[in-house]
């Protein structure tokens, strides 16, 4: 008996003929004969309780079963003339029934029955068995929203109701939508200066008209509106559809602004930063610009496009052109001045695992700071093997130093809000050796070479960005110049200075310009000496062997790419990869070299190159970064899997070229 269906009415049958009962054996204490009459009432009404609670059970589910059968009517009555597209289909996805409207979308004129659904609709698949699944389905210019059911018999087959909902104008409303968006579009010359000196007066109108011209006819061939608004400036609008094409033909407006020959000695670069996806024109523009910024940040003659917190690169294989004019430099060093002496104190730091440059770039800003007056600290994890012998030299040397150094946690600890934070030779936050730091202050100064990528600390209060360098030391040994009515150099940190230079220029011979052999005379003027800083690269016997286990066991990856294993994990593996892969460029018809190694239980990649193939975009495509000629990546994977990843992104590159 379902209680459920018990009424109140029902309640009060059984309660009179109960009261009654005991009523009649209370009497049958007193009087046997007047119990008895009252209790065979009594049994008469419960009898007559008990058949009208019968009654109303069998009408109420006289009355259920009427409506299960009224409502099973009303259900296939809708579903036959349901306005769209309906089959059901069996486990093996044959059609056991449909309607009229899904025969009229197939365009059948047979029966469709007992006809698998593949061979009626061949993209459907049986991939949509899924009954929480609904996805888009394209048949014959329509789309369809498709959505199913599926009912689960223990005994007999599965069926599954699909029904086909057409969303083809909405669809068609929402891609003419999405094509129609706006992007805007801002296009610098980012070599004017440069251009402008080293062209005669008289050819330097015809130059930078057609400069002009080949922008503007690029642009609207595209169906975009580009405008000049200053001698080095465009700014153009494009929609989503034509950026697509313009992605397509991968902007060849850089390469053909290069090709120009007028008179100049050096090649006209361009910028160009995309702003897409905001909610409106203006949110668009400062995303053009910081597009911009970025394209200028890791050395122009490239495009980047930002689509919200996305970045998409083009271009970028090329050297950036030096900057021959020092006025950004002193422009940085007089405002790093003024900071400094608004700090209460300054802490410097490079990246992790720190090289020569690294370290080379903080000594010269420690002794920079020092010559202020202001209390300095120097953030350092680990004494690694790249930087053993400046270090031991250094300390020996400056007595200064003594104090200066500290670790990662004991400058977290007293690091305060007025204090200085200066990030060298590196500008991404993560990679830095302490990153919590910027958590306490927002009082920042980023001096670095490298071309920007992603996760660059783009809260600091001053950047120093010049991807045309050679190194951070190059950088470092200029700013020293300006910093200090006293440009003096002490003769230590000038050769770590100079021994900076040295490692990211491979003795001078990748990614030099003139201020790179300037900065290296003024280092020499002040007592660096050569002998010294080749002693600094002096590596043990050990270390030696271990590079020419690398070289021996190197594979050739295509004509002209080699890569190479360090299967073992060591203090010094970094090193050891890093410096095997610069030996691997001397090898003949040789443009790049990856070597792999193990290091605190990730895979790390040293990549080089002689400037014709950029492994910093390859680095990239892996999360890493660095410059054209030389960059890394660290991989959460074994170096089997990190060498397969290396290789995709390897045909990747080549497939982009």
């Amino acid at each position: 008996m379902k209680i459920g269906l018990i009424s109140n009415k029902t309640y009060k049958a059984w309660f009179i003929p109960a009261i009654s009962i005991l009523t009649s054996i209370i009497l049958m204490i007193f009087n046997i004969y007047l119990g008895l009459i009252f209790l065979g009432l009594s049994l008469f009404a419960l009898y007559k309780a008990l058949e009208s609670e019968k009654k109303q059970e069998e009408s109420i589910k006289e009355y259920v079963d009427k409506l299960d059968f009224e409502f099973e009517g009303i259900t296939k009555n809708a579903i036959f003339k349901m306005p769209f597209p309906i089959a059901v289909l069996n486990n093996d996805g044959k059609i056991l029934w449909y309607n009229n409207i899904f025969k009229e979308m197939t365009g059948e004129q047979k029966s469709l029955l007992e006809t698998n659904i593949e061979n009626v609709l061949p993209d459907f698949g049986k991939e949509k068995e899924d009954e929480t699944e609904d996805n888009l389905f394209e048949y014959k210019s329509k789309k369809y929203r498709v959505y199913s059911n599926t009912v689960k018999e223990k005994k007999e087959e599965n069926l599954t109701l699909w029904y086909f909902i057409d969303e083809s104008d909405y669809q068609n409303l929402k891609i003419k939508s999405e094509n129609d968006t706006l992007a805007v579009l801002n296009v610098y010359l980012d070599n004017y200066d440069e251009i402008f000196s080293s062209t005669p007066s008289e050819r330097r109108p015809l130059l930078f008209a057609q400069v002009d011209r080949i922008i503007s006819l690029y642009f609207h061939d595209f169906g975009s509106i580009v405008k000049k608004y200053e001698n080095d400036k465009y700014i153009g609008i494009t929609t989503q559809e034509k950026l697509e094409k313009l992605k397509k033909d991968k902007f060849s407006v850089v390469e053909r602004v290069r090709e120009v020959k007028l008179g100049n000695t050096i090649q006209p670069t361009l910028s160009i930063g995309i702003g897409l996806g905001e909610e409106d024109p203006r949110t668009n523009e400062r995303s053009s610009n910081g597009a911009v910024e970025i394209a200028l940040g890791r050395g122009g003659d490239q495009v980047v496009l930002k689509k919200g917190e996305e970045l998409e690169y083009f271009g970028g294989k090329n050297k950036a052109t030096e900057k021959r004019t020092k006025v950004k430099a002193r422009v940085i060093a007089h405002a790093l001045g003024q900071l400094i002496d608004k700090s209460t104190e300054v802490y410097v730091m490079g990246h992790k695992n720190p090289d020569m440059d690294s370290f080379g770039s903080a000594l010269g800003l420690c002794y920079a700071v020092k010559k202020r007056d202001k209390k300095v600290y120097l953030v350092l994890n680990e004494v690694t093997s790249a930087i053993k012998n400046l270090y031991s030299r250094a300390m020996e040397n400056l007595e200064w130093l003594d104090g200066v150094i500290v670790t990662p946690d004991e400058a977290y600890i007293n690091i305060k809000p007025s204090s200085l934070i200066i990030v060298t030779d590196n500008h991404r936050k993560n990679s830095t050796e302490e990153p919590r730091l910027f958590e306490k202050s927002d009082n920042i100064f980023v001096i670095d070479h490298h071309r920007r990528g992603k996760d660059y600390i783009d809260h600091a209060s001053l950047i120093y960005m010049e991807p045309y360098a050679s190194s951070s030391s190059e950088l470092v040994t200029e700013m020293l110049m300006y910093i200090d009515p006293n440009p003096e150099i002490d003769t230590t940190v000038a050769e770590g200075l100079l021994a900076g230079i040295t490692v990211d220029t491979k003795n001078f011979f990748i990614q030099t310009g003139v201020r790179t052999f300037e900065a290296a005379s003024v280092l020499k003027r002040n007592g660096a000496d050569s002998m010294v800083v080749k002693q600094l690269f002096k590596d043990d016997m050990e270390l030696m062997i271990y590079k020419s286990e690398i070289i021996s066991t190197t594979e050739r990856f295509g004509d002209n790419i080699v890569i190479g294993t360090f299967d073992r994990d060591l203090e010094s593996s970094n090193l050891i990869a890093s410096q095997a892969a610069d030996d691997l460029l001397n090898a003949e018809g040789i443009d790049a070299s990856f070597v792999l190694t193990r290091q605190d239980g990730r895979t790390h990649i040293s990549a080089r190159s002689l400037g014709a193939f950029s492994v910093q975009l390859i680095m990239e495509k892996l999360n890493g970064g660095g410059h054209l000629t030389a960059a890394a990546t660290q991989l959460d994977m074994t170096i089997d899997e990190a060498k397969e990843k290396l290789k995709e992104a390897i045909q990747e590159y080549a497939q982009g070229e």
